[in-house]
């Protein structure tokens, strides 16, 4: 994969980042261009950045790896190189525009950054939007989805969609988007099984279950080094996302009462209480109003800054209350146990999905929980999680898009440049 300088100017324009990046070595691979939320505060998409770099390797292709909402090219660490150089005042402008107008506006700019990355695209081989989530709640992504969708139909390159999911209904606006997005791509694997009916509804096929990029055969098949000193219970605090935002209260109150009811029968065993974000600002905020409301002094506070600190703490930490999707996977990628707390349907969904459905809870259960933590050994807790997500249907699916994936590189040579096409 492209190895990008470790200081960019962030008004660079593509060609002038294009230019100084170091010649590669001579590859007979086929290339694949990976879209992904990685330019994102969110630890656990930046993590997964890695995880799809080395599957899209292992199935025999290289990579050029961008980031969705800024359509700017990343390095291997998830940074990026900004195209165009959008000045956060422009950016606040844009916010302050009426829904339509301020839609209307952000289509453009993502046009032009397409095009700016058309002359490297033509380039490539395929295309693939990898664990997104497949909605209009986040303004910047069905629009983003969309332009990268028509630049592969335009060019004529594969458009792969995976490990990707929708939570809730779409919009009157956002379904015939998401609708289009799907026509392109040829081939479709989602993240967790409650997308499937979903997706299905409009494409007319049931897609394979992916699962996330992140837990993948090898680390949970291996397993992950037991640390002994292992000790403390984290406790994922995040902001609730615009549909379920009306809870956010709730849900803090929830998440006070479990950590309380918790930390007393942990204090009791010499051990403690962590409260921590995946990175998010927002998820910060969130988590200060929670531990500030703990009783017992000895609970910590962890906002990590980047990927290494969040899975140093993972690792040190016997169990994970988690609420937000990479809250758990980290931790189940850790060889950690987890137990989901969420009002959204995202976490639900996925535990569903990987076989692990009883250690999910809504909010009204958090007594429940709460009763059940104070008596869980985390040894056995990790052992019977460990072996449902052994027997997951998603590796199988994940066979059938390796041999996908190296159907569509014996096919790719064949198909026409776009220079070609239009001589």
């Amino acid at each position: 994969m492209d190895r990008w300088p470790a200081a960019m100017d962030a008004e660079a324009t593509y060609s002038e980042v294009a230019g100084r990046a170091a010649p590669a070595a001579e590859d007979a691979r086929p290339e694949m261009a990976i879209f992904g939320e990685w330019d994102t505060a969110n630890l656990g998409k930046r993590a997964m950045h890695g995880e799809v770099v080395r599957f899209f390797e292992e199935c025999g292709w290289r990579v050029s790896s961008y980031g969705l909402g800024s359509l700017s090219v990343a390095a291997p660490d998830g940074a990026h190189a900004r195209l165009g150089g959008r000045s956060s005042a422009l950016r606040a402008a844009v916010e302050c525009l009426s829904p339509g107008i301020g839609r209307a506006v952000r289509g453009v700019r993502r046009r032009i950054r397409m095009q700016q990355l058309l002359p490297r695209l033509e380039r490539l081989q395929a295309i693939s939007i990898c664990g997104v989530l497949l909605s209009d709640g986040v303004r910047h992504l069905p629009q983003s989805l969309l332009e990268i969708s028509r630049m592969a139909r335009l060019l004529n390159k594969p458009l792969l969609c995976l490990g990707c999911s929708a939570d809730g209904a779409w919009s009157g606006t956002g379904e015939p988007m998401v609708r289009e997005i799907l026509e392109n791509c040829t081939l479709i694997a989602v993240r967790d099984e409650a997308t499937v009916d979903s997706v299905a509804r409009l494409t007319g096929a049931a897609p394979p279950v992916f699962g996330d990029f992140y837990l993948s055969e090898q680390r949970v098949q291996a397993g992950a080094e037991r640390v002994a000193a292992r000790r403390d219970l984290g406790v994922n605090v995040s902001q609730l996302p615009g549909p379920w935002s009306s809870a956010q209260q709730r849900y803090e109150d929830a998440l006070v009462a479990l950590s309380n009811r918790v930390a007393r029968s942990m204090a009791e065993r010499g051990c403690g209480i962590r409260i921590f974000t995946t990175g998010i600002p927002a998820d910060g905020r969130a988590a200060e109003r929670v531990f500030a409301r703990l009783e017992l002094p000895g609970a910590e506070l962890y906002l990590p800054r980047n990927v290494a600190q969040l899975s140093g703490m993972v690792h040190t930490t016997a169990a994970v209350v988690a609420t937000r999707l990479h809250g758990a996977v980290l931790p189940l990628a850790e060889g950690v146990p987890v137990a989901g707390f969420s009002a959204t349907p995202g976490l639900a969904n996925f535990f569903s999905t990987m076989g692990i459905k009883r250690f999910c809870h809504c909010l009204d259960a958090h007594a429940e929980l709460a009763e059940w933590l104070a008596k869980a050994d985390p040894e056995a807790w990790f052992e019977e999680q460990r072996r449902a997500l052994v027997h997951s249907r998603v590796w199988a699916a994940r066979a059938e898009v390796r041999t996908e994936l190296a159907s569509i590189a014996r096919q790719v040579p064949e198909r026409e440049s776009l220079e070609d096409r239009c001589a």
